[in-house]
């Protein structure tokens, strides 16, 4: 973690360890990147200031600037309507830390100060976790995306490496609230697999 100099319009762009792994087995093709403002402090606009309106951001446009960093599950601050603040969406857990290849995972979200709604549900590496039949197909079918929902199964999937264990992420999203919450899949290797959770070749597993 470090500072950038907010001197000048400066964008810092990082990659995940799959894009590493992928620079260096040469195929590398930026296809998803996600935005952050987590070191603004939001609460500092100040509309009382005696400068008037040029200067009311005036505090937050002097503030440090942090380098970009890549744990998604860090990211809290999320644009909502107004009329929403305080809602927030709540599941069961946000952490499941002991899957095996096969478990299901019911995620059954419900949005808490906000009118019910549904919501669509992406997972990061379907090399660890997949959604289960999101279109009704018949079995053997996963997804990465089920786009909008009121719950959704997701299925561990075999893989042999990395070992022991392998961590994704799925975000779920309020689709009228514009609310998220990230919800931590840990599932353990299957020695007997021939699947590699991080090479990208590997895609969407089958029964």
């Amino acid at each position: 973690m470090g500072f950038l100099d907010n001197s000048s319009i400066t964008v810092d762009a990082i990659l995940t360890k799959i894009g590493r792994k992928r620079i260096s087995d040469g195929s590398f093709k930026v296809s998803k990147f996600s935005l952050s403002d987590e070191e603004i402090d939001y609460t500092l606009y100040d509309v009382t200031h005696p400068n008037g309106t040029d200067a009311y951001g005036t505090a937050i446009e002097n503030m440090n600037l942090l380098e970009a960093v890549s744990n998604r599950t860090g990211f809290n601050s999320h644009l909502v309507n107004q009329t929403i603040s305080g809602a927030k969406i709540k599941l069961a857990s946000l952490n499941y830390p002991n899957l095996e290849s096969g478990d299901n995972v019911l995620l059954k979200p419900s949005t808490e100060g906000a009118p019910a709604e549904n919501y669509s549900f992406v997972v990061e590496n379907t090399g660890i976790a997949a959604f289960v039949n999101p279109s009704g197909a018949g079995t053997g079918v996963y997804s990465s995306t089920v786009a909008s929902a009121a719950s959704a199964t997701i299925i561990a999937q075999p893989f042999a490496n990395p070992s022991p264990t392998a961590t994704t992420n799925v975000r779920v999203s309020g689709l009228t609230s514009g609310l998220t919450a990230v919800v931590t899949l840990t599932v353990k290797a299957t020695p007997t697999s021939g699947n590699d959770a991080l090479d990208p070749s590997v895609g969407i597993g089958t029964d």
